[in-house]
């Protein structure tokens, strides 16, 4: 993956990024990039169980419930990868300009609907989504990140008369979560993007380069900062997570939240409950939607809403996220002083690897 390693170190370093956000994908991986979007096209999800697919939510639980806006989709020729566009989502006949969110995807084919749920439920709400692709193979960390920023902004200048560039959010999960921080130097600090409101989220970030403790000091203060982990991930070591919530400047405001594996049980809901697994797919292809409403869904939402359209309302429900009391199964939990619970032999991408750029900085 790196310059500079051989061609089968290479795709066996391919083989475990691809499997971070495309689980089954190993056969794909052996025959080849080109492959692997064939594959992914070809997937589909798990069959739920009648009452777990998210028609039917649970009483006194955080949601994260769908918004009025249908969804119009525009692609924008990417100026880095050839024969490749960027995405961008926008809410139908949504008035005036509306916030922005960047989306970096996991490591894998570029492919939007893997993120689709997602995606649609942030547009919902009155968001344009900018979903920009990178490439696999044959490049750099250096070139993948710089990819990613190109075709943010390639799409904010084709469709930029859409946005509110003063309220931006970025979000990304695995590979495009370790970019975040990246992104968003570039972002609120080079470009101004996000004056009026701004906010970060990782989920389950793979290792950060070209991010020192340094450039997130720089970051504006306002920024709202998000991270979430999943307590079935066995790919992306949480320490990366909890390195970066560790080193966020103390004065800007920053949650972390982590998303719990088990059987939810309540009146309206099937006999026997619905048994949810909270692991690395959790935010893109995952199995099923439930969880998504009631552990991914609620944070972007609650973070959108703070840092697009603050109030004492959104601060109260924003504070007051995963912090519920009383025995059960609750599927969101907010962590004050987040601590890995799992040896780093139980993930494929450990804190002590000789790819992670930060242990000089970090947590171990």
């Amino acid at each position: 993956m790196m310059a500079g390693l051989g061609v089968a170190v290479r795709w066996i370093l391919v083989a475990g990024l691809v499997l971070a956000t495309c689980g089954g994908c190993m056969a794909a991986v052996r025959r080849g990039a080109k492959a692997l979007g064939q594959d992914q096209d070809k997937s589909v999800s798990a069959v739920e169980s009648p009452g777990c697919d998210g028609s039917v939510l649970p009483p006194g639980m955080p949601t994260g419930v769908d918004g009025p806006y249908g969804m119009v989709r525009h692609a924008v020729p990417d100026p880095a990868m050839a024969g490749q566009d960027v995405l961008v989502f926008l809410p139908d006949r949504a008035p005036g300009p509306s916030p922005v969110i960047l989306l970096a995807h996991g490591f894998g084919p570029n492919y939007w609907p893997a993120y689709q749920d997602l995606i649609r439920h942030m547009v919902s709400r009155g968001a344009v989504v900018v979903y920009a692709p990178y490439p696999a193979l044959g490049a750099t960390h250096d070139q993948r990140y710089g990819t990613l920023w190109a075709g943010f902004q390639a799409a904010v200048a084709a469709e930029g008369q859409a946005m509110d560039l003063s309220r931006v959010g970025i979000v990304g999960h695995s590979y495009g979560g370790g970019a975040v921080p990246f992104l968003a130097s570039h972002a609120f600090v080079d470009q101004g993007w996000g004056r009026q409101g701004a906010f970060v989220l990782m989920l389950a970030p793979w290792y950060s380069h070209a991010t020192s403790d340094a450039d997130m000091a720089r970051w504006p203060a306002h920024v709202i900062r998000g991270w979430q982990v999943y307590d079935g991930d066995t790919v992306n070591d949480p320490r990366m997570a909890v390195d970066l919530y560790a080193h966020a400047p103390a004065e800007g405001a920053r949650y972390f939240f982590q998303a719990k594996s088990g059987t939810l049980i309540w009146p309206q809901g099937p006999a026997g409950g619905c048994a949810l697994t909270a692991d690395h797919r959790t935010p893109g292809r995952g199995d099923g939607v439930l969880l998504k409403r009631l552990a991914v869904y609620p944070v972007v939402d609650a973070l959108a809403d703070q840092a697009f359209s603050p109030s004492a309302e959104t601060a109260a429900r924003l504070a007051a996220l995963g912090t519920q009391e009383g025995g059960g199964y609750h599927p969101l939990v907010r962590e004050k002083t987040p601590a890995p619970v799992k040896g780093q032999d139980a993930y494929r991408w450990p804190w002590a690897q000789d790819q992670n750029p930060r242990q000089g900085e970090g947590a171990r």
